[in-house]
């Protein structure tokens, strides 16, 4: 939930630097899109390595390379979030972007499953919106 708000709000922010630069920076609304997915996937990206303990502790525990697969992840967001900022590269990033997200659904299910609370469970329902987010400003 907080990174669809996180997405909504850096959408917002893009609107409004869109509109104080004259329509000159972000001028379509899937740069906004983009721009909005950068800043969330760079953020979260970030926590893998500075809250690294949480993160891993939503991998299942008989997983092995637990903390290679949270920084690996942690990299992947950053990059290919950086890299869906740029029409160059967008199409490619947002492919590798939904990949990760179906990549990391098993850990998602397993948080869920083993500490029940609102948070953990929906965490499975926002999934595939953020998915769409990315197909509706990356790839139609």
């Amino acid at each position: 939930m907080a990174f669809l708000i996180g997405l909504i709000s850096f959408f917002g922010i893009g609107f409004l630097i869109s509109l104080l630069s004259g329509g000159s920076w972000l001028p379509a609304l899937n740069d906004k899109g983009a721009f909005a997915l950068t800043i969330m996937f760079v953020l979260v990206g970030t926590s893998h390595f500075a809250k690294r303990e949480k993160l891993e502790a939503m991998i299942p525990p008989r997983w092995p390379y637990r903390r290679a697969m949270n920084y690996v992840s942690g990299a992947a967001e950053i990059i290919l979030g950086i890299l869906v900022l740029f029409a160059a590269t967008r199409t490619w990033a947002a492919y590798g972007l939904l990949l990760l997200l179906i990549a990391v659904f098993p850990a998602n299910i397993y948080v869920a499953r083993a500490k029940p609370n609102w948070y953990n469970v929906s965490r499975l329902f926002f999934q595939p919106v953020y998915m769409l987010w990315i197909w509706y400003f990356c790839l139609r």
